[in-house]
């Protein structure tokens, strides 16, 4: 039984937003405790490995949302019996990255091989664009337990690591010949792992050896030079260091920040731990922070944004409006680039006339934040601040001399016609910059005709689209 809910756009429909690996699934799972009436089992040993677990994604072009209800979920070690290590449920919203990845637990676990484990996956809603160009979501009445083998073993050696999991969208949903999402059918084959030993530089880290970007949550708690906070909409804890190195901006303290919304550029140090490089205050705990993409702009200079909901927290914003579209007022509001770990460097600095970003020249298809100090008020939000975020694309690749190994260097990255991004902007060639400071994510060249993921930051001028790119990968 499928139950089914429609959604018209008040402009052009979305065909994007890229969407994340339920490879979460499992992360989550592995160590996150949390959710209604769950707690994390114990596997006894002598030896324990500090290990970060996070989310990674493969888009599908269509969908815009995928929420799922995870757990039970265990381990099996080579040689012994299942280990629970998360007993109760979770809810996750999987959408929100693309290109990237996020912790979603930080735990020890012993030392050795692991070869499979087995996660029950419930009760998943999926928003998605079909061929009539309507946001539509499909509720399929669904509970399986997947038995995920590893082959070979997943190991966990001594050091601090990093177990990154990838679902492959496409493997996990149904389509009709018109393109449209029928049902989800989510196998082992959805799923891919990997690992890597965290980074000895925290400075030069990247997503998959532990970099922290743009994680944002509600701080929890303040501990002498510490604070913790749960992240999104996942709710995952996690507590960050800080030294006399520590960057703090806009209003955010540690003596003041308890019960409010930062974001955090961190890293991840050898011994497994968390460390704030930069904090940013953003809201007190009756504002809210809504992330998502844009499918409409209205006004010339913008006056409002019709916003399709990928995370967030804060007061109004809760499960109910992902995967669902929400109404901005952004008249007065200002307007501001959220960098990350993007090198700049040689571009003159952000906004110039390359780059821009204010009311004028934002637009649909970019990828924004919304801080409002009110909330959310049903599915309507008064901005204060408009933040422009990191978002991933999908195309070929042209305009290189030859093989390349390093920026700096441009490139034309050209998108299906059909895709999200080309559809609500009407733009798909996009002129790309590869900065010194962009990684390579498992390449070790680009050439052309090759079909290449980007992230990074989407800047629009009255003659072309110019993207600042943090990370090329397959």
């Amino acid at each position: 039984m499928v139950s089914v809910k429609v959604y018209r756009l008040a402009s052009q429909a979305v065909r994007f937003v890229p969407v994340v690996a339920a490879a979460a699934l499992l992360l989550v799972a592995i160590g996150c405790g949390g959710g209604s009436g769950s707690s994390a089992g114990t596997i006894h040993s002598s030896a324990f490995n500090a290990t970060q677990v996070r989310m990674g994604d493969a888009p599908a072009d269509r969908v815009v949302s995928f929420e799922v209800t995870i757990g039970p979920v265990s381990l099996t070690p080579s040689g012994g019996s299942p280990t629970t290590v998360l007993s109760g449920t979770r809810r996750l919203e999987l959408t929100h990255l693309s290109g990237s990845s996020e912790p979603l637990a930080l735990l020890n676990i012993p030392a050795g091989s692991y070869t499979s484990a087995s996660i029950m996956v419930s009760n998943p809603e999926v928003t998605f664009l079909n061929s009539a160009n309507v946001l539509q979501e499909l509720q399929p009445a669904l509970s399986q337990t997947i038995t995920l083998n590893f082959s070979p073993a997943l190991s966990v050696t001594a050091g601090s690591s990093v177990v990154d999991f990838d679902l492959n969208v496409a493997n996990s949903l149904t389509f009709d010949n018109s393109g449209n999402v029928t049902g989800v059918n989510l196998s082992a084959s959805s799923f891919s792992v990997s690992t890597s030993a965290v980074a000895v530089d925290r400075n030069n880290e990247q997503e998959d050896d532990g970099e922290l970007e743009d994680t944002v949550g509600m701080v929890t708690g303040v501990n002498g030079s510490s604070f913790t906070i749960t992240v999104g909409q996942n709710g995952v804890p996690l507590t960050f260091s800080t030294d006399a190195n520590t960057q703090f901006s806009d209003g955010a303290a540690l003596g003041t920040m308890l019960n409010t919304i930062v974001k955090v550029e961190g890293a991840t140090l050898t011994d497994g731990s968390l460390y704030a490089k930069e904090v940013e205050g953003m809201e007190s705990s009756t504002g809210a922070e809504a992330e998502g993409l844009i499918t409409k702009v209205t006004g010339n200079p913008a006056t409002q944004l019709t916003v399709v909901a990928q995370d967030g927290l804060g007061n109004g914003l809760d499960n109910s409006k992902i995967g669902t579209t929400l109404t901005a007022n952004v008249s007065g509001a200002g307007y501001k680039v959220s960098k990350g770990n993007i090198d700049t460097s040689g571009l003159s600095g952000l906004p110039n006339p390359t780059f821009p970003f204010d009311a004028t020249s934002i637009h649909a298809g970019q990828s924004v934040e919304l801080e409002s100090a009110s909330g959310v008020t049903n599915s309507s939000v008064t901005a204060e601040t408009v933040q422009l975020q990191q978002q991933g694309l999908s195309g070929t690749v042209s305009g290189l001399a030859g093989p390349t190994t390093a920026g700096p260097v441009t490139f034309t990255l050209t998108v299906p016609s059909d895709s999200a991004f080309a559809q609500l902007s009407g733009k798909t060639a996009i002129m790309v910059f590869w900065q010194p400071g962009t990684d390579l994510h498992h390449l070790t060249s680009v050439n052309n005709n090759d079909t290449v993921r980007v992230r990074g930051l989407v800047f629009f001028t009255s003659t072309g689209v110019n993207m600042i790119a943090r990370r090329i990968g397959q």
